[in-house]
């Protein structure tokens, strides 16, 4: 029980600090122009890293953003990661290329010169409190910002929030579910009261861990934390402890 009020709280601590994100257009330096508003109309949520060449911070943890970046599909599935230069370092899209193919980086990244990188760090910076460089932020389909998070990062520490993008997405399948399903949280078995209808498990960040048509449900090999059960067109929250 102890476990699941922290993961609550943590939960709401996430869910609390949301805001809305300004829409905005770049250029990353592949040439391909990226509008965010239109990312997160396809049901894609989107990772900001904020940072300029010379910026200690921002080379010493890009190989944790690039080992996260390619833990979390490397651009392939719903959620992506834009590099946005601007702080004390504005550069054109040939030093960006550079820094890039220095510090191993794949994600796709806009200079401040070429790809609009200027005025994307300074709308968000100037929209919301800035401390430093690098500064991260994910947004949700629902356009909403979890603004300076996991810094000093983790290779894990975007999950959560990743998690509450689809949280957010499933809130209204969570409430009219009509069938039950206990006890909730468990050690990893769970059972279904009501009828099955294509029964589908998804861990945190949408990844799919189970398909069954039976009414118990076994995610006891599965990390401890949060999961959502669908059932035809209605999804439950359960807990792993």
């Amino acid at each position: 029980m102890k476990s699941f009020l922290i993961a609550l709280s943590s939960f709401l601590t996430i869910t609390a600090s949301a805001q809305t994100a300004p829409d905005f257009t770049i250029t990353t330096t592949d040439g391909i122009m990226r509008n965010l508003y239109s990312t997160l109309d396809q049901g894609k949520s989107v990772l900001l890293d904020f940072f300029y060449p010379s910026c200690q911070g921002c080379w010493f943890y890009a190989p944790i953003i690039e080992q996260s970046y390619l833990n979390n599909g490397a651009g392939t599935g719903n959620i992506e990661y834009w590099g946005i230069n601007g702080g004390n370092e504005i550069v054109d899209d040939a030093a960006i290329i550079a820094y890039r193919q220095q510090y191993g980086i794949s994600n796709p990244c806009a200079s401040g010169l070429d790809g609009n990188g200027k005025y994307v760090d300074s709308l968000y910076f100037s929209t919301f409190t800035g401390i430093g460089y690098p500064t991260y932020a994910v947004i949700c389909p629902d356009r909403t910002v979890h603004w300076n998070v996991n810094n000093p990062p983790t290779e894990t520490g975007f999950d959560a929030f990743f998690g509450t993008c689809e949280t957010t997405s499933l809130d209204e399948a969570l409430n009219e579910a009509s069938w039950e399903i206990y006890p909730n949280p468990s050690n990893g078995i769970f059972i279904l009261s009501g009828t099955i209808d294509n029964l589908e498990v998804f861990d945190a960040i949408g990844r799919l861990v189970l398909s069954t048509d039976k009414s118990t449900i076994d995610l006891s090999k599965e990390p401890k934390g949060v999961f959502f059960v669908k059932n035809g067109n209605q999804v439950k929250r359960v807990l792993v402890l």
